[in-house]
C-alpha cells in the first residue's frame, strides 16, 4: 500500500477520534452546566427548609418571630403542609430524572453526597424543579409575612374572616399597581416577576401595557415583554378561562383575596376578575342568613368602591338633558327616537359595565362553590371557611 494512502487513513482516524472527543467534551460541558443549575436549585430549596427550621433551633430567631413556633396557627400549619408536599414532589422529580452515564452522586469532603453529580437533567427537568422551588419560596414569603404581622398568637385569637387576610397584604385594600424594578439584561426577568407577584390577577394585555408604561424606553419595553412571555411559557404564570394571569403557585379555587377599586386604584373595571368579586360577596354575606341579589350587589358596589365617576355623572346629565329636549318634539318623532334608543341612553355610561361585572362575580361565586342560591331565592355562603393557604 502506498505511503500516502496509509497517511490519509491515519489522518482520517485522528480526525474521527478528535471529532468524537470534541462531541463528548461538549456533551460533558452541557451536562456539567445543567448539574450546576440543578445544584443551585437544590440550594434554594434547602435554604427555605433551613429558614423554616431555624426558629426551633435558634432562640434569637424564635424571639424575633415567635409566631413560627405556634403550631395552632393556621398559616404555620398551612406552610407545613406546603413544605411536605414540595418535599414529596421534589423526591418524585429526582426519581424521574435520568442518571448521569456511569456516575453516582459523588462524596463531598463533609461526608455527605452530592446528588446532582449523579443526575443528567434535561431542560424540562430544570424548568419543573425551578417552578417547584419558586412555589415553595412564594409560600414561605407569604407565611413569614403573616407570622411577623401578628407576632405571638394563641388558639382562637386570630380574629380575621379567614387566615388569608394575613397572607396577602392587599386583602381589602385599593388595587394599586407597584413600581417596576430595573429592566437591565441581568435583572429584567426578576423585576417583571416581582411586579406581577404584587399586581396579579391581571389580563396579559393589561400587564403588558403597565410594563411598557413603566419601562422607560423601547428597548426596556421589549425586554419586559420577553420576560413576561417567558414567565407564561415556563408556567410560572398561567391564564384562567377568563384570561387573567395567576402565579403558578396559586390555587385560584382556594384564593380568598379581594381588593377595592375606588378613584385611587390603578385597575379599571374591565380588569377585575369575577372570582375577586365573588370573594368580596362571600365576605359581605352574613354567616347565618342570605340576601337577595339586588341588595347584595348594591352592597358590593359600595364596598368595592365601584363608582361610575365624574365623567359618568356628566354623561348621565347629558342623557337627561337630551331626554327633556325630546319632549318638545312631535309625539311620533318621540316614539321613533325612544324606540331606537331604549332607556334614554343616548351616550354610553359605565353603569352597565359595573352591573355586568357584579353579575359575573355572583355567577362565579355560585359555580365555584363560594356561594349558594337557596330555594327562597336568597344567596348564602356555601363554604363555611377557607383553606389556610392558597399556595400549591
Amino acid at each position: 500500500m502506498d505511503l500516502w494512502v496509509i497517511m490519509l487513513l491515519v489522518l482520517a482516524v485522528v480526525v474521527g477520534l478528535g471529532g468524537w472527543a470534541g462531541v463528548v467534551a461538549i456533551q460533558r460541558h452541557i451536562l456539567t452546566g445543567r448539574q450546576d443549575r440543578w445544584r443551585a436549585l437544590e440550594g434554594r430549596f434547602n435554604q427555605v427548609t433551613l429558614d423554616a427550621d431555624r426558629y426551633e433551633r435558634s432562640p434569637d430567631d424564635a424571639l424575633a418571630a415567635p409566631g413560627w413556633l405556634d403550631r395552632s396557627s393556621p398559616v404555620v400549619r398551612g406552610f407545613s403542609g406546603t413544605l411536605k408536599r414540595a418535599q414529596r414532589d421534589r423526591a418524585e422529580l429526582e426519581r424521574s430524572v435520568s442518571r448521569a452515564p456511569g456516575r453516582a452522586g459523588r462524596e463531598l469532603s463533609s461526608g455527605s453526597r452530592d446528588p446532582a453529580s449523579g443526575l443528567a437533567p434535561t431542560e424540562q427537568d430544570l424548568q419543573e424543579f425551578e417552578l417547584l422551588v419558586e412555589r415553595l419560596e412564594d409560600a414561605y414569603r407569604d407565611t413569614d409575612r403573616a407570622v411577623r404581622s401578628v407576632g405571638w398568637t394563641r388558639p382562637g385569637t386570630l380574629q380575621v374572616p379567614h387566615p388569608q387576610f394575613l397572607l396577602d397584604p392587599r386583602w381589602g385594600r385599593s388595587a394599586v399597581l407597584p413600581r417596576l424594578g430595573s429592566l437591565e439584561q441581568a435583572s429584567a426577568a426578576q423585576s417583571v416577576k416581582e411586579f406581577l407577584d404584587a399586581a396579579y390577577p391581571l389580563r396579559r394585555d393589561t400587564a403588558l401595557k403597565a410594563l411598557r408604561e413603566r419601562s422607560g424606553g423601547a428597548g426596556h419595553a421589549h425586554r419586559a415583554q420577553k420576560a413576561l412571555d417567558q414567565l407564561i411559557q415556563t408556567r410560572r404564570y398561567t391564564a384562567d378561562h377568563h384570561g387573567f394571569l395567576w402565579p403558578g403557585s396559586t390555587v385560584v379555587e382556594h384564593w380568598g383575596v379581594y381588593r377595592t377599586f375606588g378613584r385611587d386604584a390603578d385597575v379599571s373595571i374591565q380588569d377585575i376578575p369575577p372570582v375577586e368579586v365573588a370573594n368580596a360577596l362571600w365576605v359581605l354575606l352574613p354567616a347565618d342568613r342570605g340576601m337577595p341579589d339586588e341588595e347584595l350587589l348594591e352592597l358590593a358596589q359600595q364596598h368595592l368602591a365601584l363608582t361610575a365617576g365624574f365623567t359618568s355623572g356628566l354623561t348621565q346629565s347629558l342623557n337627561d338633558g337630551i331626554a327633556r329636549g325630546l319632549k318638545s318634539l312631535p309625539e311620533g318623532v318621540q316614539r321613533t327616537i325612544n324606540g331606537a334608543v331604549p332607556h334614554g341612553v343616548f351616550l354610553p355610561t359605565s353603569a352597565p359595565k359595573i352591573r355586568q361585572l357584579l353579575s359575573e362575580g355572583l355567577h362565579e361565586g355560585l359555580v365555584t362553590g363560594r356561594l349558594q342560591r337557596q330555594p327562597d331565592g336568597l344567596v348564602r355562603r356555601l363554604r363555611s371557611g377557607w383553606p389556610s393557604t392558597y399556595r400549591r
